[in-house]
């Protein structure tokens, strides 16, 4: 075991110390929740991947699949057993159904579709969750379905106008699709629809000012702060929100055989797309593309086919949800799925540019999965793994130990997270924007040969 292991595995397990009994976990929340307090909150709900017992659970669930697989202890510090774990998934598994109000909008990380995938994560053998799961599974199937509903009117006439919660990976359909695909034969049919749904996504529309774009155009706003959007709509570019994740599904889907018509070049038309649009030095990616610097590029390579067309857009963060890291990792999971080994190569090479970059995401204090330390050690450790990316593998012990070292005993969740626009810090447990995701990661990048159980729960950021 290398030194890195032992601090990892010692505050992994400080951590689930203080995350296992989900009562003790909601009132510390609860709690912390002051006017003072109002900008730097943590957005707790019980059936949340993103901050509640369902995000909670997936920490707990890697933690049983991992310690199943040894007789004594790996890491430094008291030791749980595997049922300990497993136990302890299952409760926060218990606390986000009993007693709790649905939230108004459900997605992969809201509602009955979080809590099932928090529990597919969490089995660890036969049969377990079983009931639970065919009940949760043909919820999702039906929300699913009704988002696909809602919008194929729209997408039969190619009108533009999509919308990005109908199709993303946290409330649309990306996330739902991968939950499904896990579910296996019993909802195949729902995710062929949805495929066929996003392979209809890519097909270019006509935006209100008369001129034919790509299929993903979106007048929506950018955040819920900005209600005004960007003027003439805009190409959503992180996998959060945007295109990256029909990408990813579509690629996912296609490596695991369940395929529909169309599926092949859809993810050619995202990926050659994404190749195009790249920041001007061509190692990174904006956040969005605004219309005008879409039709802007779409001429430059009209009047020359040789022409650079990416537009004059800088990278505006280094993160999963958007930026670099997140797309190459969708871009990767789309060479690997249609054997297109230069987008690999492509991919893998805007990685490393980043992970060599004196202003990566590792100063900028935040330690999560969202936006920060978190995500990319993970998305670094994921395509280290894949074909041709040895070069990539000595990287993920710097980042590790970055990780490591983001991490304060004095705060109660040991990785503090820095609220958006504001010097303060978040007391957040989480998994997407807090504690248990930075755990997680930790624990994966250190821990090659961990069992990753029947869902992994990188498989809810869409990267495997």
């Amino acid at each position: 075991m290398t030194a890195m292991t032992g601090v990892a595995g010692h505050l992994v397990t400080q951590l689930t110390e203080r995350l296992a009994d989900p009562a003790a976990l909601a009132a510390q929340v609860k709690a912390a929740e002051t006017p003072e307090t109002a900008q730097t909150r943590s957005l707790w709900h019980p059936q949340s991947l993103a901050d509640g017992h369902a995000g909670v659970a997936l920490l707990f669930a890697a933690l049983a699949h991992t310690e199943s697989t040894h007789t004594e202890s790996t890491h430094a510090g008291p030791a749980r057993t595997e049922p300990a774990y497993a136990q302890a998934a299952h409760a926060h598994l218990s606390a986000a159904v009993t007693k709790v109000r649905r939230p108004a909008r459900e997605g992969l990380y809201a509602g009955l579709p979080a809590v099932a995938f928090a529990a597919r994560t969490a089995i660890t053998r036969p049969g377990a969750y079983a009931a639970l799961l065919t009940t949760l599974d043909a919820q999702v199937a039906a929300l699913a379905n009704r988002l696909v509903d809602e919008d194929t009117s729209r997408t039969t006439a190619g009108r533009a106008g999509a919308r990005m919660a109908g199709y993303d990976v946290i409330a649309g359909l990306s996330g739902l699709g991968r939950l499904l695909l896990a579910a296996g034969p019993a909802h195949r049919a729902t995710t062929e629809r949805i495929l066929a749904h996003l392979v209809a996504l890519t097909r270019p529309v006509t935006e209100p000012g008369g001129r034919s774009v790509p299929g993903w155009w979106t007048s929506d706003p950018i955040l819920l702060s900005e209600p005004d959007g960007i003027p003439g709509g805009h190409f959503n570019a992180g996998l959060a929100h945007g295109v990256p994740g029909p990408l990813a599904l579509l690629s996912l889907a296609h490596r695991a055989g369940v395929r529909v018509p169309g599926q092949e070049q859809a993810i050619r038309t995202i990926a050659q797309w994404l190749l195009a649009r790249r920041s001007p030095d061509g190692t990174g990616w904006p956040n969005i593309v605004p219309l005008e610097a879409e039709l802007a590029a779409d001429a430059d390579a009209d009047a020359d086919a040789d022409a650079d067309a990416r537009p004059a857009l800088a990278e505006a963060r280094t993160g999963w949800c958007y930026g670099t890291p997140g797309v190459a990792r969708a871009l990767q999971l789309a060479a690997l799925a249609i054997k297109e080994p230069d987008w690999n190569r492509q991919a893998q090479a805007a990685i490393a540019a980043v992970c060599e970059r004196p202003d990566t995401v590792r100063a900028t204090g935040d330690p999560t999965l969202c936006h920060g330390l978190a995500g990319l050690t993970t998305i670094v450790t994921l395509m280290a793994r894949e074909p041709g990316g040895a070069e990539l593998a000595p990287y993920v012990p710097e980042l590790t130990r970055s990780l490591a070292a983001a991490t304060d005993p004095a705060h109660p969740y040991l990785w503090p997270a820095a609220a958006p626009g504001s010097p303060a810090l978040v007391h957040r447990p989480g998994f997407l924007d807090g504690a248990a995701g930075a755990a997680l990661a930790l624990h994966f990048a250190t821990t090659p040969d961990a069992p990753l159980g029947e869902l992994p729960w990188q498989a809810a950021l869409l990267l495997c």
